[in-house]
């Protein structure tokens, strides 16, 4: 991880040897009225025109600003004080959030996805937004509500936006009611978000907390995060892949919608996804699905991860483990089937279980997951089956989620096309009395109780 670290460092080198250069851009100067009714949107692009490429700061305080999509340039802060919120305008035009796809670096399946921001920084490099302000992008607006006539994401503007991104720091914000994803960091590398409140609000679906698809070196930690859509979600629409990365100390709140897990690798993973530490997350109220997720579908290598000291509550499932081929790639390359190997779970406590799902780890007919550690597990399910001969399914092909397997014929863990499965030191329970075993195992190579 050294090479994370520096690339950590770097940012901070940065602002400090331009401390003493600092020009503030405070957008009253350029005309704004922060009266929460003005569309502010050209007085603070003017404002950022003029700090981007100096290292200094636009400022916002003692106000609403209402704006439209708004531009971001390199070497710059934003800084949204406690005392001021920056609005979404409610608007379905062009001029208000311009349609634009995304300009990735290598082919990549998410690029017609995310075409509408309200910040946007596109290939920017030492951009800090922070203050203890809020961004609020009033998703609430009616044509952006309605997600199935909508269809993708794409026609809903996210609030922050980042593609081919470079330092990135977001910090000590408040982030209400995004339209789409709350936040996605896409093909970037350096990524820091700390001390983020996200509250999607009671809207539709497709409202997620935190978006990664395809970024180096992240850092993610001491986040609260109460999304009806995935809470944390890593993914991989290209070969550049998400790698190095480190989350801790975030609460992950679901909302009780069906929709979505609490912390989750995929869906979409084509390139991917390795040397994770995770750790000190909080999740609950994940309903039907799954407290922690792992898919590769499209080919996505998934390898070394470590999770540890989770606790869970009010949620379907602990944690789904899928190796599986949706056939699915991008211009250049061949559909292939991943890996899934070396992951180590430790200090995982569940109580309080919404459905009698299982915990399962599965790869398909010839290709295993290999390697799952499962050390100091406290898991009480909710039980109370009272059968033992349910047939499980193997992934048919459609959108993967935990709940689609059912019961199973195992109250704790079901495990199948699986190489070496250790469980050390473990306690699993049910609440309720349960006519399954614990565990039940089909093609695993190898298994350790200890």
């Amino acid at each position: 991880m050294r090479k994370y670290i520096l690339l950590l460092i770097i940012p901070i080198f940065y602002q400090c040897s331009n401390a003493g250069k600092t020009v503030v851009h405070d957008v009253y100067d350029y005309g704004a009225k922060g009266d929460g009714v003005t569309n502010d949107h050209d007085a603070i692009q003017k404002a950022i025109d003029a700090c981007k490429g100096t290292g200094g700061t636009v400022l916002f305080t003692n106000g609403k600003f209402l704006t439209g999509q708004l531009m971001l340039g390199s070497d710059m802060t934003i800084k949204i004080d406690s005392s001021a919120t920056l609005l979404g305008i409610q608007s379905d035009s062009q001029e208000a959030y311009p349609t634009g796809m995304l300009e990735t670096q290598y082919p990549n399946r998410m690029y017609e996805d995310m075409q509408r921001r309200l910040i946007y920084g596109n290939h920017v490099q030492n951009v800090t937004i922070t203050g203890k302000g809020t961004i609020d992008g009033q998703g609430d607006f009616d044509p952006w509500m309605n997600v199935k006539s909508l269809g993708a994401e794409k026609d809903r503007p996210t609030i922050l936006s980042f593609v081919g991104a470079k330092n990135i720091t977001i910090s000590d914000l408040t982030l209400l009611k995004p339209a789409s994803w709350t936040q996605v960091y896409i093909e970037c590398d350096g990524v820091t978000i700390r001390n983020v409140k996200v509250r999607t609000g009671n809207l539709s679906p497709n409202r997620d907390g935190i978006d990664i698809v395809d970024c180096h070196n992240v850092l993610i930690e001491d986040c609260d995060i109460k999304s009806e859509d995935d809470g944390i979600c890593f993914k991989s629409g290209s070969e550049y892949g998400c790698i190095n990365a480190i989350v801790r100390n975030c609460v992950v709140d679901k909302l009780n919608v069906n929709a979505g897990n609490g912390f989750k690798l995929g869906t979409d993973a084509l390139g991917s996804f390795m040397n994770f530490e995770v750790s000190g997350l909080t999740i609950k109220n994940v309903k039907r699905n799954s407290a922690i997720a792992i898919e590769s579908m499209d080919g996505a290598i998934i390898d070394n991860l470590n999770i540890s000291d989770v606790e869970i509550s009010n949620s379907g499932q602990a944690i789904f483990v899928l190796l599986a081929d949706r056939r699915r790639t991008v211009p250049g390359r061949k559909t292939r089937i991943g890996t899934i190997s070396n992951i180590h779970f430790k200090n995982i406590r569940g109580k309080n279980f919404t459905q009698q799902y299982p915990s399962i780890i599965t790869g398909i007919p010839g290709h295993n997951v290999q390697n799952i550690t499962f050390e100091d597990l406290d898991l009480e399910l909710k039980g109370g089956i009272e059968k033992t001969d349910q047939t499980v399914m193997e992934y048919d092909g459609s959108y993967p989620e935990g709940y689609k397997f059912g019961d199973t014929n195992a109250y704790g863990f079901f495990i199948r096309h699986t190489d070496s499965v250790e469980f050390i030191n473990c306690n699993i329970s049910s609440e309720l009395p349960d006519a399954r075993e614990w565990l039940v195992q089909q093609d695993v190579k190898n298994i350790t109780i200890k």
